[in-house]
């Protein structure tokens, strides 16, 4: 730190400071001044007018602190002729609100970073034990060694509280008690600007504020609201993730769904990022997002995948991008386990807050309630038993893939399977068995179809059918045959004993075998029928419609 001598008092010059120049007493009236000395307290008078209408104007042009300081320190330099100017202010209090203004006018030889660094010790050291004293500079200093001479320290109040202090330096002649005043004469004027610059800038601060605000309210009402549109899950979750990275700075997001059959989450949405990233697979309990599910809280990553419970992925042809910060939301349903969402920051020079993590966790619990909802619907659709799609649900997709081929002219096709003798199965060996058999035949169709694209549902019984979009007789005819194979190949045992079963099938083609919805499903039921007369395990493609 850097030490200093205090002087007698703001309003008291030290003894050291008087030049033995005459001067005027510039706080006098011009009644109180000697006739002869009146044409020179003029000139001084009207020098210090000038000087507060430059202050003045700089208070009334620069609405913030940073501008107003530093154009007032131009000032200085050209009113006072000192090639080192400072100005240190504590905010009103608020020291974190305050700064360090430094200007510097001088030959480029001057030590400029040493004069910086001294400038803010005297003045730090001043503010932080205030003297109420003008510092003024000590011949016998041994700041000259660095550069400093005839410095000047003079303090800045606002409302009798000590708020600031200027700090001039290195000019050719010492500081006199004419500069004093001067100098007061800025201070005093400079706090009206100090005081409505803080004023703006703390209405800036609110408005900025509430407009953050609004904006984050707006973006939540669109998440919620998507909740009410009766969306896929995945249009719904792009419109919800849309409307956060709105508020949060996200390079990718991907959600996790918890299978516990597997005991494993498995990636079914990305925002953001290739889509091969959707291969990803992770253990309960494994990498940051399978910890976030088994902990139940979220876990915020600053060091992305540098954090050592960070699980890499490595894909033959593709790399995804380092994550630099990341931050994992479990997506639950009181304290059953449905997944996590994973934000992802690919960006080095961004980081994740607080704030994010709030505003992040809206979306995760909006998700979650989708997530919800897309469950109970897939319940209400699909058979309990074997996974397939309900009959009522298979009619509605059959209408609506009819109503499609009709407009685009696209082929479809439908085959009706029905296990053989199956009456039979269920009669010798019980119905658990029974149902054992049912669910062996549906995971053919599951590991056969197009996962996304075809339909398999169950008529209820023994009954069961595909529905295959853009696929002609042909080929719905391969997939017919290879199904039949692959179940009179299961390997079921009954009590030790191999059971063998076989399935008949029946299929139809639109617009070949008909037109409509129903003349699709009677086509493919009479083919059917006739694989059962023809005996049994086989497939059988519809008559073709005779054109009226």
């Amino acid at each position: 730190m850097v030490s200093f001598p205090a002087g007698n008092g703001p309003s008291a010059v030290p003894d050291h400071i008087r030049t033995g120049v005459p001067t005027v007493d510039l706080t006098k009236k011009l009644a109180e001044i000697p006739r002869e000395q009146r044409v020179a307290f003029l000139k001084w008078k009207y020098r210090e007018l000038q000087l507060m209408n430059q202050v003045d104007r700089l208070t009334d042009r620069y609405l913030t602190m940073g501008k107003l300081i530093r154009h007032c320190l131009e000032v200085i330099h050209r009113f006072f002729h000192c090639r080192v100017a400072g100005f240190l202010i504590l905010g009103g209090g608020r020291r974190k609100d305050g700064g360090f203004f430094f200007s510097h006018r001088g030959p480029e030889g001057d030590n400029l970073e040493d004069q910086r660094i001294v400038a803010q010790e005297i003045l730090a050291g001043y503010l932080n034990e205030p003297f109420a004293d003008l510092l003024v500079n000590d011949p016998s200093s041994s700041l000259k060694a660095r550069g400093i001479t005839n410095y000047l320290v003079y303090p800045m109040a606002i409302k009798s509280q000590l708020e600031g202090a200027f700090f001039l330096a290195n000019r050719d002649r010492p500081f006199d008690d004419r500069d004093l005043h001067f100098i007061g004469v800025i201070s005093s004027q400079l706090d009206n600007g100090v005081v409505h610059a803080r004023v703006l800038e703390d209405q800036n601060k609110t408005n900025q504020t509430l407009k953050l605000r609004a904006r984050e309210l707006e973006a939540l009402y669109a998440m919620s609201l998507s909740l009410s549109f009766g969306y896929d899950f995945e249009t719904l979750a792009q419109k919800v993730l849309q409307s956060a990275m709105t508020l949060v700075s996200v390079d990718r997001i991907s959600i996790m769904v918890y299978d516990p059959k597997t005991d494993e989450l498995r990636t079914i949405f990305v925002l953001g990022e290739k889509q091969k990233i959707k291969l990803v697979k992770l253990g309960m309990g494994r990498g940051i997002a399978g910890l976030a599910l088994l902990s139940r809280k979220a876990l915020v990553v600053p060091m992305g995948s540098d954090d050592d419970r960070f699980v890499p992925f490595e894909f033959p042809s593709f790399k995804p991008r380092k994550i630099f910060s990341l931050i994992c939301i479990p997506l639950l349903a009181g304290e059953k386990a449905l997944g996590v969402m994973n934000f992802s920051i690919l960006n080095r020079k961004k980081v994740f807050t607080s704030k994010d993590l709030e505003t992040l966790s809206v979306a995760a619990h909006l998700i979650s309630l989708a997530l919800q909802r897309q469950q109970y619907y897939q319940l209400s659709i699909k058979d309990e038993l074997t996974d397939l799609y309900t009959f009522r649900y298979f009619k509605e997709r059959l209408a609506e893939e009819a109503n499609r081929a009709r407009r685009y002219k696209m082929s479809f096709s439908l085959i009706i399977f029905d296990l053989d003798r199956f009456k039979s199965v269920n009669d010798t060996y019980g119905h658990p068995f029974g149902n054992v058999v049912l669910q062996a035949v549906a995971g053919v169709l599951h590991n056969t179809i197009r996962n996304g694209v075809d339909m398999a549902a169950r008529f209820g019984g023994e009954e069961m059918a595909l529905i295959l979009p853009h696929t002609g007789e042909q080929g719905t005819f391969i997939l017919a045959e290879r199904i039949r194979a692959k179940v009179e190949t299961l390997a079921l045992e009954h009590e030790g004993k191999p059971v063998k079963i076989t399935i008949s099938g029946g299929l139809a083609t639109f617009p070949t075998h008909g037109e409509t919805a129903e003349e699709i499903l009677e086509a493919a039921d009479a083919a059917l029928y006739r694989s059962k007369e023809e005996g049994r395990n086989r497939m059988t493609v519809a008559e073709t419609k005779v054109k009226g």
